[in-house]
């Protein structure tokens, strides 16, 4: 008589589950890194893979394992670095009062952050370049919105400030910071050679801002 087969489960694996390594999340983290400084320097439309592959230091199978084009590169840079900057404008600015204060620091707070990381000339960029496709359109706009709503939060705190004068609509006010601020970049960008000379200029140009916002806001 034929023995009956006994049919069993696979053993279970005992160790860490499948899924992203620590050495993976070490080697995408490294390939946005690199990626941030390439399109920072080149721009989205003369950056290459192979750029992107000789800044990291990785190997080409490595950087396409993680990203298989440029465009879906550019979208996790872009993503990453915005996430980064919102989060560092919030931890910089909640150590100023709420209210007027805070929101006159947010220029100065901007220009130092673009002093000290020359990849956040980066999110500017790549928004403008991601916009003009229509697959990455939507996301280039909803980075975008969400910006301009933190800035449009601190004018709101202003405005409830007893010595905030101002009753223009915080969503455009914001818009018009944003859109002047990013816009100075690119103007800089253009002007300047060199980042020392473009971050000076930058600096200039966000004082005078941040005086035409005090005029707005009555402070003058």
């Amino acid at each position: 008589m034929a023995s009956a087969i006994r049919n069993s489960a696979p053993a279970r694996r005992v160790g860490r589950p499948p899924g992203p390594t620590a050495h993976g999340a070490a080697s995408r983290d490294r390939i946005l890194e690199a990626a941030a400084g390439v399109f920072a320097k080149l721009g989205y439309d003369r950056a290459r893979m192979a750029d992107v592959v000789m800044e990291s230091g990785l190997t080409k199978g490595s950087v396409y394992f993680h990203f298989e084009s440029k465009e879906a590169l550019a979208i996790a840079v872009l993503s990453a670095k915005h996430a980064q900057w919102l989060d560092l404008v919030r931890t910089r600015l909640a150590a100023t009062p709420e209210g007027v204060d805070r929101l006159e620091a947010l220029l100065p707070t901007m220009l130092d952050l673009h002093r000290d990381d020359p990849d956040a000339w980066v999110i500017a960029r790549l928004i403008q370049d991601l916009a003009d496709v229509p697959e990455t359109r939507p996301l280039a706009a909803q980075l975008t919105r969400t910006w301009i709503d933190d800035v449009a939060d601190l004018i709101r705190g202003a405005q409830r400030a007893a010595d905030a004068t101002v009753g223009i609509d915080p969503t455009l006010l914001a818009t018009v910071l944003v859109g002047a601020f990013d816009g100075l970049k690119n103007t800089v960008d253009i002007l300047n050679a060199g980042a020392d000379e473009a971050n000076a200029h930058l600096a200039a140009g966000g004082e005078v801002l941040l005086t035409m916002l005090r005029s707005v806001l009555g402070r003058a």
